[in-house]
Formats: C-alpha cells, structure tokens, sequence
C-alpha cells in the first residue's frame, strides 16, 4: 500500500489476512479497507460527528472563544487608531492603505500561527528582510516588466517558504511590495515596515495583559473537548453496542480533539513565562486522556472480535478514570469522566 501511494498506482491483490490475534487482525482489516479505498480513488464519506449549532455556539461563547474575541477586539481596534492616527497626522504622505496595521495586528493574534512571541519576532524579521530584499531588487529591475517577473517568482516560492513562518512572510512582503511598486506607490516600503513593527508591539502588549476570567481558557476548552469526546467513545464501548460506524465516529472525534488539545498545550508550553504558567498540569491531564482513549479502543477491538468485554478491561478503563479525576482536580478542571 505504502508503494502504491509513492508511486500513485494501484495496490492490486493484497494477501488474505492470517494473524489471529485481535490487534492484528484489526489492523490488517483497516490495511485492506484503505487500499481498496485508495484503488477506487474514491472512499465512503469519513465518520464525523455533526456539530450542533448549540455546541457551535458553545465553543463560539465559550470562555476560549470569548478570550480569543477580546484579544483580537483589542487588536484591531488599537491598530485601527493608531493607523487613524497616523494616517491623519500625513506621517503616511500620500500612502492611503492605512488598513494594513489593523489587519496585521488581528492576523498575528492568530493562535493557531505558534507561540506568540515567537509569531511576532518572526513577522518582524520577516517583513523588515523582505522589504531590504524588495528595495534591492527595485533597485536594479527594470519596470514594470522586471517586477512582473519578481512577482511571479515569490508566488512560485510561497509554497516552499510555507515551512517557516519568518521565511514566509519575507516572500510575502517582496511579493506585496512589488505589486504595490506596480501600482504605482513606490513609497511602501518603509511605511510597510513600521506598520508591522508597530502592530507586533500591539500584539504583544495585548496578547499579555491580563483579561476578564480565568487566564489559558482556550487550552483548558480544547482539555474539555477532548474529555467530552473521550467520554462519549468510553460510554459507547461500554455499553456493548453493535453499531460499529458510531463507534469509528466518536474513534475519531476522540483522537482528533486529543490532538487540537495536544497542539494547544505545546503552544502554550512555548510561551513567555507569563503566558506558559497558565497551561501547568494540562500536559499531565492529556497524557492520560490519551492512555484512557487508546485503552478505550483497545477494548473496543476486543468487542468488534468476540462481541463483550472483559473484566481485566473495565478493571484497566476504571484505573484511568481514576487518574484522570485526580490529574484534573490539580489542575482546577471543573469536569471529570464520570
């Protein structure tokens, strides 16, 4: 299967699965169903739970979503008054993008871009390289035809620079000034710099201020989601059922939000001090919550090959439970598996 997918031909016949043991055979059955999945080149939809729009809601309202919504406010609307500022006091002579201050800051406070420190200090070297690197290119193109040409090279590059955030952003800046020098704005490029500088000090001095409820809310809603999901896969396997496309759904929505958490906390632990202190203990909650979900599908190879459970699983599945209460108590968590 691996060669098929390297070489992007078809699997063909694959041997009969001999193994006796649960795992294994478990394990050949999915090796079997993704190759016949990846010959058809089309497989069956995936198992996914629908979200409801209450629990949209929740996690739009919640209190990770609700610290999100306050940063970005408050970036956004101090990047808009000082870009206003600026704007009207003609430090910008007659460069009118005004907007690009505001719209950097509500992008950099983006959690999903890494550390915050780290995004910033990135974005910041990015954009003051990329802007040398345009000014010397500008230099010695001719125009418009030589910046036509730069810019479809940055565009070419976009994707290999995708590997690092500091070295997408200098292709990105060299791509955007030159479309702006073909514009006819040739005077962009210092005002681009300080408009990123500034927007970094934004984001930085918001993204530390303290705010209204508890501090690492969006880590410990992302811990909470996948407590939720794992309780519900725990519930399902224990009660035996035989509805095994539910039970590869909530599989899946289980490892997935373990994985959302496992992200959110290693952000978190890349932090400032003042922000990774927030996070202590989520680690420790996590590691059990993924023992919990893997035992949990342990058992549940079990049911799909002799349709029960046995006491040696419920006995292990309990002591998980267990811990994971006391690992959430330490951290303050307000849910358990119950």
């Amino acid at each position: 299967l691996a060669a098929a997918v390297r070489g992007n031909t078809h699997a063909g016949p694959l041997p009969a699965p001999s193994r006796t043991e649960p795992a294994l055979r478990a394990l050949d059955d999915a090796l079997l169903h993704a190759a016949q999945a990846f010959d058809r080149g089309r497989g069956p939809d995936l198992h996914v739970r629908r979200r409801s729009p209450r629990s949209v809601a929740q996690a739009v309202l919640g209190p990770g979503g609700r610290e999100y919504g306050l940063r970005a406010g408050l970036c956004f609307g101090a990047g808009a008054a000082v870009a206003q500022a600026l704007h009207h006091g003609h430090w910008y002579g007659s460069h009118q993008h005004w907007y690009w201050l505001p719209a950097t800051a509500v992008f950099l406070v983006k959690p999903d871009l890494g550390p915050l420190v780290s995004r910033v200090l990135c974005r910041a070297a990015g954009t003051v390289l990329g802007a040398l690197l345009f000014a010397g290119f500008a230099a010695v193109l001719p125009r418009p035809e030589g910046l036509v040409v730069l810019v479809a090279v940055c565009g070419a590059l976009v994707p290999v620079a995708a590997r690092h955030f500091a070295a997408q952003t200098t292709v990105v800046t060299v791509l955007v000034l030159a479309l702006v020098m073909v514009g006819g704005e040739p005077q962009a490029s210092a005002g681009r710099i300080g408009e990123t500088l500034l927007a970094c000090a934004i984001v930085l001095v918001a993204g530390h201020l303290p705010m209204p409820g508890q501090r690492g809310a969006g880590i410990r809603a992302g811990v909470d989601a996948a407590d939720a999901a794992a309780h519900a896969y725990l519930t399902h396997v224990l009660s035996e059922s035989d509805d095994r496309a539910a039970r590869w759904t909530l599989r899946r929505e289980a490892y997935r939000t373990l994985a959302e958490a496992r992200a959110a906390i290693a952000r978190a632990a890349a932090e400032l001090p003042a922000l990774a202190r927030h996070s202590e203990g989520t680690d420790e909650v996590a590691a059990v919550l993924e023992r919990l979900v893997d035992t949990t599908t342990a058992c549940a190879v079990h049911l799909d090959d002799t349709g029960r459970l046995t006491p040696r699983h419920t006995e292990r599945l309990a002591a998980l439970r267990d811990e994971l209460a006391e690992r959430r108590g330490r951290v303050g968590g307000h849910r358990t598996l119950a």
